[in-house]
């Protein structure tokens, strides 16, 4: 038997593979597969990670425009936020869509009060 073949076989392979979900069911899985040699948790999580985000399917804001504003380290008169706090929260809104390719979301708010995800005007198939 060849050095090669006997490191293979000696090689630690996981017995389970447990998937656990997260508290938000819909957005954070996590996968347990032991025991593993040292330094390979690593290359199977990235491996996985890539291949999951490059296969997933989803919608999500790609961009932002907010009428007079020319970058994102503005202010807004009367807006306890900068625009900075503004866009990474934008980010996080979850989307759920059923149609296929770009589409265009309003926000439209004056006056004092909260600004929440729920007041974007959304289309049918979002």
């Amino acid at each position: 038997m060849s050095v090669n073949t006997k490191n293979w076989q000696e090689l630690k392979k996981p017995n389970t593979l447990e998937i656990k979900d997260g508290g938000d069911r819909s957005r954070k899985v996590t996968f347990v597969a032991e025991p593993l040699e040292r330094g390979f948790g690593l290359t199977l999580g990235n491996a996985l990670r890539r291949v999951l985000l490059s296969s997933l399917q989803g919608a999500a804001i790609t961009s932002i425009k907010i009428e007079n504003v020319l970058h994102e380290f503005s202010s807004l008169a009367g807006v306890r936020e900068d625009v900075t706090d503004i866009v990474l929260n934008v980010k996080q809104i979850a989307l759920k869509m059923e149609g296929e390719g770009p589409k265009r979301l309003q926000l439209s708010a004056t006056g004092p009060g909260a600004v929440k995800a729920g007041d974007i005007a959304v289309t049918g198939d979002i």
